[in-house]
């Protein structure tokens, strides 16, 4: 019987970190979005609730403020941690 040698992929490294911040990426937009959603607007009456440019208080502050600051984030995440790789075999 033959023996083979497994040789991993050196892009397997990068990819396993990037698909990792990815991850945490997410995790942590949720906990922002609905963070400022629930931190502005949870048990607001509706006489108190303020508008802002047309949107309620919480929306503008977590639908457009808190992402447009995950937005920010996650192009400096791609310009720092991630790699462009070539996607062609690493024996050709």
């Amino acid at each position: 019987m033959k023996s083979f040698k497994f040789k991993e992929d050196s892009r397997y490294a990068q990819c396993s970190k990037e698909m990792k911040l990815v991850i945490g990426y997410a995790i942590v937009n949720l906990i922002v979005v609905i963070g400022l959603a629930m931190g502005v607007g949870l048990n607001k009456p509706a006489s108190e609730v303020n508008i802002i440019m047309g949107f309620p208080d919480w929306f503008f502050w977590s639908g457009i403020v808190g992402s447009l600051i995950m937005i920010i984030l996650a192009f400096a995440m791609v310009k720092i941690f991630f790699k462009d790789m070539s996607l062609e075999s690493e024996e050709e």
